[in-house]
């Protein structure tokens, strides 16, 4: 078992040694941008897993602020995720996040289905990776573990389908070696908060919605790294993280997010032209390439007195990684999204 803040979860990997992420002499057990060169394929390209920032008390309190704030609108979309996973059952399933930005989601999702069956819903999670898809051995073992149950995988969000697309791909590798179809014939189901790029099968709203855990960093909120591959076989391993960072309260504020039915509209942005290449889309994954990566500069649609109410967390780590950022870009509207990244 590996030790982590969130109820109920089990986390299939392989547990390597303790490392402080923070500690400049580590630096070479985590990857660079050189990982994102076209040469680095496959499972080199993920043989060390992400760099994690060191953010410190005040963004923590930023982010609290904006879990506060955003709480009702998660709780609903919540709600809305869960009937839309539940049409689709006649017993409680097996949910199975997607490391890291499926676990938050994922726990209020169990929770909600759990209220409604009258039954724990199993809870697991495992690494996912472009183009080298899930951790099959962490698949195989999930599934030895909890058979019979309709597998649902949970991400926070799509943007560009990659999640979505490894889904399948890696779902058409384990037919084509001899496994057996869990998903009898349907294919890999997908759950999502939001789905502004339409790719997965149950989603609460196709709108570009910030979803402050999308700020979330392993070393506060999981306890240990994103999963790194040392060969195309073995299970995926992580890195147990000092105790010392966890944030307790981040995680407590996000599993105490109240139950709430008042109805919200979220409005989707319709994508009306593709943006150039080397830009990120979506707020959500602008937030993971601020923590994860090196964006040369971020554009938001809304003018900076709203952006700073509803997107703090972001405006915090632009900040603090000294990336410029543009306010009112209407552009950002035309490419179906609320935020973007150019990466290159």
């Amino acid at each position: 078992m590996i030790p982590n803040p969130w109820p109920a979860l089990r986390v299939f990997a392989q547990l390597a040694e303790e490392l402080d992420p923070f500690d400049s002499t580590n630096k070479g057990f985590f990857r660079g941008e050189e990982a994102f060169l076209p040469t680095v394929q496959g499972w080199r390209r993920w043989s060390k897993p992400s760099p994690e920032p060191e953010l410190g008390e005040d963004f923590q309190r930023i982010l609290l602020s904006s879990i506060q704030r955003e709480g009702p609108k998660i709780s609903w979309l919540i709600e809305e995720l869960a009937d839309q996973v539940q049409k689709s059952l006649k017993k409680p399933p097996l949910l199975v996040a997607v490391l890291r930005a499926g676990v938050p989601i994922g726990a209020l999702l169990a929770q909600s289905l759990s209220r409604r069956f009258n039954e724990s819903v199993p809870f697991a999670a495992l690494s996912l990776f472009a183009g080298l898809g899930w951790d099959d051995a962490a698949l195989e073992a999930i599934l030895r573990e909890y058979p019979d149950r309709s597998l649902w995988f949970v991400d926070g969000w799509t943007s560009g389908g990659g999640v979505a697309g490894e889904l399948k791909a890696s779902h058409l590798r384990w037919l084509k070696e001899g496994r057996k179809d869990f998903t009898h014939g349907a294919g890999p189901n997908l759950a999502v908060l939001c789905d502004p790029g339409g790719f997965a099968r149950a989603s609460a709203t196709r709108a570009d919605f910030f979803v402050p855990s999308s700020c979330f960093t392993a070393p506060a909120t999981l306890g240990f790294s994103r999963g790194f591959a040392l060969s195309e076989k073995e299970m995926f391993r992580v890195y147990r993280y000092p105790e010392r960072h966890l944030e307790s309260e981040t995680v407590s504020a996000w599993l105490s997010i109240e139950k709430n039915s008042s109805p919200f509209l979220f409005e989707p942005a319709l994508q009306r032209k593709a943006p150039p290449d080397g830009w990120r889309l979506h707020v959500n994954e602008v937030a993971r390439a601020l923590i994860n990566r090196s964006p040369k500069q971020i554009l938001l649609l809304r003018e900076r007195e709203e952006a700073e109410k509803s997107l703090a967390p972001l405006l915090a780590l632009c900040e603090k990684r000294k990336i410029p950022l543009s306010f009112g870009r209407r552009e950002v509207e035309e490419w179906g999204a609320i935020a973007a990244a150019r990466m290159s």
